[in-house]
């Protein structure tokens, strides 16, 4: 099943963790990761370095290797970490699929270890657990994004209503006696101009921030870079020279999408509009 058929699924369907674990054995295939993004390059300009958050890039750099790192089994329980433990680059990958506009990258990772935990919990087999860990990462993902969606929805319209509700009301001063009748019917229009407005962007709302249509915030190839780099992907962290060899892109240009990227990683709403 695709990331974005499991998003559109939840959307339509709300189900209690019972019954998305029914779901996800009824599937009985592996999560396949997919991105909707256009590639948009930041200039050297964009990137304001002040707001790149190095604690992400230190938590990406130390995390763990989901395999264990024993040639043969040595026979230690959890000589490499907890089978959560391993996962955790899995969170931080599904995490740069599912990243949207005004969400915390941070925030999102921390929903994705909850499902990672809850999955722990509820598959005692390895396989299972193996199989279906992907779901329960990007359910608790979707909850997060989800709520953000319709928060900021709700705020929106509280906001239009609240500003049709004042010009509405269209009060008479001492002064406006004073004004001349071709003053007050402009003064008029131009209420009633803002308050068509304020409808319109009310109405507008509903869709503006349904979940589907929050934008991405990484696009494919810096995606790719930022897997490749980290080693999110499980394996070895690649180099500047084996991601270049790997994705035909020159050093220089890698480099500005590594950066690039890790600044929309670090930047939230009150920070920079993607």
């Amino acid at each position: 099943m695709k990331l974005l058929s499991l998003e559109k699924y939840l959307l339509e369907n709300d189900i209690n963790d019972e019954e998305f674990k029914k779901l996800v054995i009824e599937i009985s295939e592996k999560l396949e990761l997919e991105l909707l993004s256009e590639d948009r390059k930041l200039t050297d300009e964009e990137i304001d370095y002040e707001y790149v958050d190095f604690l992400i890039a230190e938590t990406l750099e130390n995390l763990k290797d989901d395999v264990c790192k024993c040639e043969v089994e040595c026979g230690v329980p959890d000589c490499c970490g907890t089978r959560v433990e391993k996962n955790f680059k899995k969170v931080y990958e599904i995490a740069l699929y599912m990243l949207r506009d005004g969400i915390s990258y941070e925030d999102l990772t921390q929903e994705g270890i909850i499902g990672l935990i809850k999955a722990h919990e509820l598959f005692e087999d390895d396989k299972d657990f193996k199989l279906y860990k992907d779901y329960y990462i990007a359910k608790e993902m979707f909850n997060y994004i989800n709520n953000y969606a319709n928060y900021r929805k709700s705020a929106f319209k509280d906001y239009a209503e609240h500003e049709i509700h004042k010009d509405s009301h269209l009060k008479v001063s001492l002064k406006d006696k004073d004004k001349s009748e071709e003053l007050k019917k402009l003064e008029k229009e131009n209420k009633e101009k803002h308050i068509e407005e304020m409808k319109h962007l009310e109405k507008r709302a509903e869709t503006l921030f349904d979940y589907l249509n929050l934008k991405y915030r990484l696009s494919e190839r810096e995606i790719e870079v930022l897997v490749l780099y980290y080693g999110l992907d499980g394996h070895k962290k690649k180099t500047f020279t084996e991601i270049s060899e790997i994705t035909k892109i020159d050093d220089d240009n890698l480099d500005k999408i590594l950066k690039g990227a890790m600044f929309k990683l670090s930047s939230v709403d009150e920070k920079v509009e993607l």
